[in-house]
């Protein structure tokens, strides 16, 4: 494993430990129809798949500019799809406050990608500076 990769590692695990911190103290302190117990369980899918990405998207950034931009929009759509069809799942298969589901998915949504779109920028700009 490189140094970036150790580096994005690093600050996901900081990033999911404070998720972790919210999750916890947004279900101690609201009422009982607004808690989400299955919150963990999107927070665990949302680190998955931002790993997952972020390796792929690692790895096709050794190659040429052309293979990243169509591997980056590959990964994209099917990220998208991949976040519909959970968000989908949960909200017909979840019998908690389907308000505070879309809630929680929209902030792991936002926080998760300007992670990732922050350290895939930096990690590519560092590689424009080397050539």
């Amino acid at each position: 494993m490189n140094k970036s990769s150790s580096k994005f590692l690093i600050y996901l695990i900081i990033v999911t430990s404070i998720c972790v911190a919210l999750q916890f103290v947004w279900n101690m302190q609201m009422e009982e129809d607004m808690k989400l117990k299955s919150g963990y369980a999107l927070l665990g899918f949302f680190v998955v798949s931002v790993v997952l990405v972020h390796l792929f998207l690692s790895r096709a950034a050794k190659g040429s500019p052309q293979g990243f931009v169509r591997s980056f929009m590959l990964a994209t759509v099917l990220k998208f799809f991949a976040y519909l069809t959970v968000l989908i799942g949960f909200l017909l298969y979840s019998s908690e406050n389907k308000k505070t589901l879309i809630l929680h998915f929209l902030f792991y949504y936002a926080v998760f990608t300007v992670l990732e779109v922050s350290h895939l920028y930096s990690e590519l700009r560092k590689k424009k500076d080397a050539l």
